[in-house]
């Protein structure tokens, strides 16, 4: 159901802000309503921003250095009384990881540069003279440059010719990289030769001495820098055992952000703060607020009629896990119907029937109850292992019915599918009708409570008499009923589905196209029978990997190869099979059944709260450090 949302105005002492604002985080119970004339945040916030951002910059370098992630490892507790108070270790390992990383990105940078400068200067190795010597004499000019391949003789041939000297060094990817000596007075007519035969003038990098020299010096100074890279990495794996210091910093520097968000109207004095507040935690609010002052003025009043309140969900344990389907569509709005309890039955059921092995179902249940203890998923990747989880229990029990067993079929108690599709297609069809039809119901429910129970008649009973008509006329018994049924929901349709239509032709047109409306239920009912293919796929890959184990299974030999194929083949059918029974099941909640009835356009509520990627906080004592 929807809880109800009250609207909260706590007025308290300045001097008490930052307290309050802390016991409020940690109950996650108080949404803070930014007020209409708050400024642009700025000054500390920017600041704890920063060190938000800087913290979590060091975890990632800090990251890198994890020899091997551990599967089982659990994440820390911490209690809010240390959560709330000061950290100098986790800052101080910050300041050290921060002055590490700026070394290492120091040497990164320094090391690259050398080696393009290395790999600059590796054409001119063999140049016999320093760099700095290459603008020439009074009477002789250096040339430095590429030549061609195929014209190399030719233009050795040509500057001897002039009296110059030609030294061929190594070879680049534009050519023989060449060192020309030319008499100036000779210097341009050679020169304007060899350009023609595709000579391209080209410099060693700008460095002094010789190209030689200058290579060593760099790859020695590359060695030395790896060495201290190597130095910089023994200190940071050194420092990764303490890493659960830094992500507490980075946890309570992100709580630091989100309070210094926290906007209200102030005087000299005092401080005002709005926020959305849960119609059953007004006593949490309360005791929160009580634990840090006396002083303080706490009322609560419904939302107003131009006011939106967030959407907050309360079912079941079960049934709240599968809110996450409802919400990846849309929440619902504060007032309306909240669709999850039904839809998350529904869903359970359809991804029962899809997945239909008993084998599968098993090794569903004991994985995702594995990684539930072992890894403690948070959020809405934790409700969605629970829906998995959830949902081996009717993988079991439709694998019962249906006597699937690892894709093998035994003793079914229903029918086996592979073996009677059309019954399967038979009850996919009758799922969809009910599973649409409960929609339907939710639509009339509404439709009454807004006292348009005319509405819910002509709307929705009459294409559920219809509906049913027509499956009635398919059983010989009904079939006469099922005739006057399906009459008289037409009928009823035909004359009330254009009343609020202009004129009696828009209401004959608006009857005629409400009819036509038929085809869209058709369609709609028939994509159950996407339940019978995947069904079937699940079952019939299931079996396949069975045969081929089976068929290589005749020595010791080819009955280790029967057991990889078993492993390798049902472990990727169960992956498909789950990605696919995910994302059909949910394809038929969100068109299919939300198409009847559900609206939504609500939005999160989101309350000021402890939120860490790294550490769960365990209630304690407050502190107001």
């Amino acid at each position: 159901m929807i809880v109800p949302m009250k609207k909260a105005r706590l007025i308290a002492l300045k001097e008490n802000k930052e307290s309050l604002l802390k016991s409020l985080q940690r109950t996650g119970e108080f949404m803070v309503i930014e007020p209409d004339d708050a400024e642009q945040a700025g000054g500390d916030n920017d600041a704890s921003d920063l060190k938000a951002q800087q913290s979590k910059a060091m975890l990632a370098f800090l990251e890198k250095y994890r020899e091997k992630s551990k599967f089982f490892e659990e994440r820390p507790n911490v209690d809010s009384q240390t959560f709330f108070s000061q950290n100098p270790q986790g800052a101080d390992l910050a300041a050290q990881l921060e002055v590490l990383n700026t070394q290492m990105g120091e040497l990164h940078g320094k090391i690259a540069a050398l080696k393009a400068q290395n790999t600059q200067l590796l054409p001119w190795l063999s140049l016999p003279i320093p760099v700095e010597s290459l603008p020439g004499t009074a009477s002789v000019a250096f040339h430095t440059g590429y030549v061609p391949m195929p014209v190399l003789e030719e233009a050795v041939r040509l500057v001897e010719d002039a009296g110059g000297d030609f030294i061929r060094m190594d070879v680049a990817q534009e050519g023989l990289a060449s060192l020309i000596s030319l008499y100036r007075k000779d210097e341009a007519d050679t020169l304007d030769a060899l350009k023609a035969m595709g000579f391209v003038e080209g410099s060693p990098p700008r460095v002094v001495g010789l190209t030689k020299a200058v290579y060593d010096r760099n790859d020695d100074a590359i060695k030395v820098a790896e060495q201290e890279m190597a130095g910089i990495d023994d200190q940071v794996r050194k420092l990764f055992p303490e890493r659960e210091k830094l992500e507490l910093l980075s946890a309570q520097y992100d709580a630091q952000s989100e309070r210094k968000q926290v906007k209200g109207s102030e005087t000299l004095e005092t401080i005002q703060i709005m926020a959305w507040v849960r119609s059953d935690k007004l006593e949490v609010v309360k005791k929160a607020v009580e634990s840090v002052t006396e002083f303080y003025d706490l009322s609560y009043t419904d939302p107003g009629d131009d006011e939106e309140p967030p959407t907050v969900t309360k079912n079941s344990h079960f049934l709240s896990q599968f809110e996450t389907i409802t919400d990846m569509f849309s929440l619902p709005k504060p007032g309306t119907i909240d669709p999850a309890p039904i839809a998350g039955l529904w869903y359970w059921i359809i991804f029962g029937m899809m997945m239909g092995d008993v084998g599968y179902g098993v090794v569903m249940a004991i994985l995702f109850y594995a990684f539930k203890k072992i890894k403690k998923p948070q959020g809405d990747f934790g409700r969605l292992i629970n829906v998995l989880f959830y949902g081996s229990f009717p993988t079991i029990i439709f694998g019962i019915l249906f006597g699937s067993y690892f894709g093998e079929t035994w003793n079914p108690i229903l029918f086996a599918p592979l073996d009677n599709p059309i019954n399967m297609l038979i009850v996919t069809l009758i799922v969809g009708v009910l599973h649409i039809f409960s929609g339907m119901g939710i639509k009339i429910a509404e439709e009454v409570k807004a006292g348009r129970w005319m509405d819910a008649i002509f709307d929705q009973v009459s294409w559920m008499v219809l509906i049913v008509g027509l499956g009635f006329m398919f059983l010989e018994p009904l079939k006469t009923a099922g005739m006057w049924m399906a009459i008289g929901g037409a009928v009823v349709i035909l004359c009330t589905a254009g009343r609020e239509k202009p004129g009696i032709v828009g209401k004959i047109t608006g009857g005629l196209l409400g009819l036509y409306d038929i085809s869209s239920y058709m369609s709609d009912i028939l994509s159950y029978s996407r339940i019978l293919a995947l069904s079937l796929a699940t079952g019939v890959i299931g079996m396949v990997m069975n045969l081929l184990a089976g068929m290589v299974s005749g020595s010791v030999i080819g009955f280790i190869f029967a057991i990889l194929i078993y492993l390798v083949g049902h472990s990727f059918n169960l992956a498909m099979s789950l990605l696919s029974a995910y994302v059909h099941d949910s394809r038929l909640q969100y068109i299919e059944f939300f198409n009847k009835f559900y609206e939504g356009g609500g939005y999160a509520f989101k309350p000021l709260s402890i939120q860490s990627k790294y550490i769960d906080v365990i209630d304690g004592e407050n502190s107001e450090s």
